[in-house]
């Protein structure tokens, strides 16, 4: 990490004043946002009188976060959007890949994005002699370009037959209709001539 980074620069301000409750609580108000800012600033002030009960209320607060951290499962899961760049979503497989407890060895890691990619990147990465992450992405990123180009073939979408519904009802009195035909009317019953007596 930048030693000039927003996370980096903040974490000097606390260090510096860790001894003095009421400087870490204002450093620590100044670095909430959005939904986090509106529960603290929600807080009864009468029940936060030291640093520690900052620390034990926020804790109790956001521990769900912990509780529901990715696991090798669920990493195992993840897909690519279909409008995500490789690296992109490789960025994001990274960050849920950090939070995992106990930590990913390397190896693991590659094994665990390779399962998560589909054709034509999961063949060429397991072709591939990459052993670190970072260098996968670079291989997928080379696929990826490969398709655009044309030189790589993307996997076609299967296509599904529609059915053709077939319209019993109608059908149905078609059938009957052409049956009808085969009945005579009246009119034409009486103009059926009887066959002749044959004398043998």
């Amino acid at each position: 990490m930048p030693h000039d980074s927003p996370q980096v620069l903040h974490y000097n301000k606390i260090a510096e004043v860790v001894h003095d409750e009421k400087l870490l609580m204002h450093f620590f108000q100044d670095s909430l946002s959005g939904a986090t800012l509106s529960w603290y600033m929600r807080l009864d002030n009468t029940k936060i009188q030291r640093w520690k009960d900052m620390m034990d209320v926020f804790v109790k607060q956001y521990k769900y976060n912990m509780d529901i951290a990715p696991d090798r499962t669920s990493l195992s899961n993840i897909e690519k959007r279909d409008k995500e760049s490789i690296r992109e979503y490789a960025q994001r497989w990274r960050e849920l890949a950090a939070q995992v407890h106990p930590p990913l060895l390397d190896k693991e890691m590659v094994t665990l994005f390779a399962d998560t990619l589909k054709s034509p990147y999961y063949e060429h990465v397991m072709d591939s002699s990459a052993q670190q992450f970072t260098n996968v992405v670079v291989v997928c990123e080379r696929i990826e370009q490969g398709v655009k180009s044309g030189r790589i073939s993307a996997p076609t979408k299967k296509r599904f037959f529609e059915r053709k519904e077939v319209n019993h009802v109608e059908d149905g009195y078609k059938s009957r209709k052409n049956a009808s035909q085969n009945y005579h009317t009246p009119s034409q019953i009486a103009n059926i001539k009887k066959p002749e007596p044959q004398n043998f």
